[in-house]
């Protein structure tokens, strides 16, 4: 049908590689029913499953294969404020409020109410720890917790250190650092604050100047031998910048950050806060924002630039020689085995393996620093950015299957926090009614 075709010129040492692209179309796959007024607060995305976790403290798991929805909790003392998977050890963590995390072993095969957990306390012995305990907020990553205290002018009477905002870092028992003691630090806070993101490294916020929308995005880096008492890097913005929607932080030391509604501006972790990139996303305000990397990032293909490095190219007829792959969604590659004459032997060698055997010469692993960035904005439109070209993927509005009740109420009038999540095969998308999976269709 359609297929890579790759030819190895052995005189030339050139290499030609002709592409046809599947047509790809979004379908409904499945959907996660949540109770009314009970929204959903984290969700977690891994190859296998999606894990969502719910204002009054319920955990639950849809299981792909089986197409079958597992309760892990039903509720809890507090909500849900992240949820993390370990590869590593199989774990899932799921942090409470901001006193507890608990640490599931993801067993299968899957039972509700079965998995079995341990509760760890993020509470620590310091000075700080009433106050932090009643104004705290909880950022986390793949190996760490974030416990931040809410930086309240009015209320700073209550400690000794009137200017500063204190954090505590809790790394996670999968993390190779998981027998250190958890992290105390303080940085340099002159006004209201809201924490951004995140990552295990930095921590991103903004912060408020005066009461004309001037602002400092700032950016600290809490795996810093020193503890810092001024700001790492600071971007100085004012009201023409317009209300910071997302800040995601990016691999390479790059952050994403969405504004004005749906501006979208790629900058340098520098001194200077250099702009790398910028893009205006295709539709109304951005609600959520998720990022994806790496060879799984390209639609299951391959990335031109870094994998067939260092070799000429011809790519059907729409491209030329050396020319970027327009990427989109609808891309799937299947490849057909081919005949590839080399010096006085015949051998066969497919196109995946060719790409591979590039992969290992150029060294360059599936955790590139390649992304792509899907946004979903509040009229359900869901796009992708990647490569320096923005397309749209679908509308949720537009999937067959979800139940027009639903859509003529509206996904996106509750004003709760709203979640996108993809592997780029499943989009899980969380609503005023439960989060919906959207899977790729190739034909």
């Amino acid at each position: 049908m359609e297929y890579i075709k790759a030819n190895i010129d052995s005189e030339t040492n050139t290499n030609t590689i002709n592409i046809k692209i599947k047509s790809v179309e979004y379908l409904y796959y499945d959907y996660i029913d949540i109770i009314p007024g009970d929204p959903i607060s984290a969700i977690t995305l891994t190859n296998k499953f999606v894990v969502i976790g719910t204002m009054s403290g319920g955990i639950k798991l849809y299981y792909f294969n089986e197409k079958r929805l597992y309760i892990i909790s039903k509720n809890s003392m507090e909500y849900i404020s992240g949820l993390s998977y370990s590869v590593k050890d199989q774990s899932l963590y799921a942090s409470i409020g901001d006193s507890q995390y608990l640490k599931y072993e993801m067993k299968e095969p899957f039972m509700d109410y079965s998995m079995p957990f341990s509760i760890n306390e993020l509470n620590e012995n310091n000075l700080l720890y009433n106050y932090c305990n009643d104004n705290s907020y909880i950022l986390m990553s793949s190996n760490s917790i974030l416990k931040v205290n809410i930086f309240i002018p009015e209320l700073q009477e209550k400690i000794n250190d009137e200017s500063y905002i204190n954090y505590n870092l809790i790394y996670l028992k999968n993390n190779s650092n998981s027998n250190s003691t958890p992290r105390i630090g303080r940085l340099k806070a002159t006004n209201y604050y809201v924490p951004l993101d995140y990552d295990g490294k930095y921590f991103c916020w903004v912060e408020y100047k005066n009461d004309k929308q001037d602002r400092n995005i700032c950016i600290h880096n809490t795996l810093s031998p020193q503890t810092s008492e001024s700001l790492d890097i600071n971007l100085s913005i004012d009201a023409k910048y317009g209300h910071v929607n997302h800040a995601k932080l990016l691999r390479g030391n790059k952050i994403l950050i969405i504004h004005n509604l749906n501006e979208c501006q790629i900058y340098e972790i520098n001194q200077h806060f250099d702009e790398v990139e910028n893009f205006t996303h295709l539709g109304d305000e951005v609600y959520s924002v998720d990022i994806v990397y790496g060879y799984n990032a390209l639609s299951k293909s391959y990335n031109r630039n870094s994998f067939l490095k260092g070799t000429n190219y011809s790519i059907g007829e729409d491209y030329g020689i050396n020319s970027k792959i327009k990427e989109s969604e609808n891309q799937r590659l299947k490849v057909k085995e081919k005949k590839m004459k080399n010096s006085n032997s015949e051998v066969k060698i497919d196109a995946i393996n060719f790409i591979k055997l590039n992969l290992k010469n150029n060294r360059i692993e599936e955790n590139s620093l390649n992304y792509a960035i899907i946004t979903l904005d509040i009229d359900g439109n869901v796009n992708k950015y990647e490569n320096k070209h923005e397309g749209k993927l679908f509308n949720l509005y537009e999937i067959n299957g979800i139940h027009q009740d639903f859509k003529d109420k509206k996904f996106f009038d509750m004003g709760y926090m709203y979640f996108i999540k993809t592997n780029l095969d499943f989009f899980c998308i969380t609503t005023d009614h439960g989060c919906f999976i959207i899977k790729k269709n190739q034909t």
